[in-house]
């Protein structure tokens, strides 16, 4: 997805908005007409990504679509790489269309790993977690080591709340290639959800150094540095976020402590009260507590 949902590509089926006449259809059936096309291998097809509309979170964007935002992805017209179409139409949530292509291009690449991950994507999305497991059980019959798949079904225990498991799959998915970074970037992020910066902190830091203005990333460590109580440290990569992204509260909260922390209370009550309420109920609850350690009446 991605990978974090690590997509790598997935389809576009066409549209019946200029349909010919039967007659004519029936001119241009052949014998030809009825022959499957040649499966494709793997060594055919390109696994990594190639657009260009940059992101706001542009580390992986070679690697997945899963962290473009919906503008961004709603720039994104139709590709002449039909499981790079498949993949934007199940992120644009169009699963008609993605799953109608996928069986039309299905004759060409069911010897294709990514082909079989993009399928799981798209019922990762959905949220149909047996039918994904079910897919990328299929990807990894054809490549056992195929990365991709390894660190999708990692997201998926992840959202199935098991994450010894997703700790194993990304693991893997890592061993199996050290060149990919979604899987570094999602064992950092797992291993900064319980507070582990020893081991988070050298994964996101690396992945930083590759792009160094990937909000997501900057958060990333900025957040590392405030779990391990480094304020001056979080705050320098804080100051590195363009201040719009402040206002949202999954960096604004944790930024206005981290002021608050090394002395400047004022501008902390100022920064959190720049910040959009929360919509989530975890996050509204993390929004009020740190509004009574600030002082600040809602």
């Amino acid at each position: 997805m991605r990978y974090q949902l690590l997509v790598l590509s997935l389809v576009v089926f066409s549209c019946s908005s200029n349909q010919k006449s039967s007659n004519k259809i029936a001119e241009n059936i052949n014998t030809a007409s009825f022959k499957k096309q040649k499966a494709l291998s793997p060594a055919e097809i390109k696994d990594y990504y190639s657009t260009k509309i940059k992101s706001q979170n542009p580390a992986l964007q070679d690697e997945t679509l899963d962290r473009y935002t919906a503008e961004e992805l709603s720039k994104m017209g139709e590709s002449q790489d039909p499981l790079l179409e498949i993949s934007l139409a199940c992120l644009k949530r169009d699963f008609t269309k993605a799953f109608n292509s996928a069986s039309k291009f299905y004759d060409r690449y069911q010897k294709v790993p990514s082909y079989w991950t993009q399928i799981a994507n798209c019922h990762l999305v959905q949220a149909n977690l047996r039918k994904a497991m079910l897919f990328y059980n299929k990807a990894l019959e054809i490549d056992a080591g195929y990365v991709p798949a390894l660190n999708n079904l990692g997201v998926l225990y992840q959202k199935n709340g098991d994450d010894q498991k997703a700790l194993v799959a990304f693991e893997k998915a890592n061993k199996q290639s050290r060149f990919s970074k979604t899987p570094r970037y999602n064992l950092g992020k797992l291993y900064l959800k319980y507070g582990l910066t020893d081991l988070s902190l050298p994964l996101l830091k690396g992945l930083l150094n590759e792009s160094p203005e990937d909000v997501d990333l900057l958060n990333a460590v900025a957040t590392a540095y405030f779990f391990a109580s480094d304020y001056s440290s979080a705050l320098i990569y804080y100051q590195k976020i363009p201040r719009d992204f402040w206002r949202v509260a999954e960096v604004g909260l944790n930024l206005s402590v981290t002021v608050k922390n090394i002395g400047k209370a004022q501008e902390a009550v100022k920064i959190f009260k720049e910040i959009k309420k929360p919509e989530s109920r975890m996050m509204n609850d993390y929004y009020q507590d740190i509004a009574r350690q600030l002082g600040v009446d809602l």
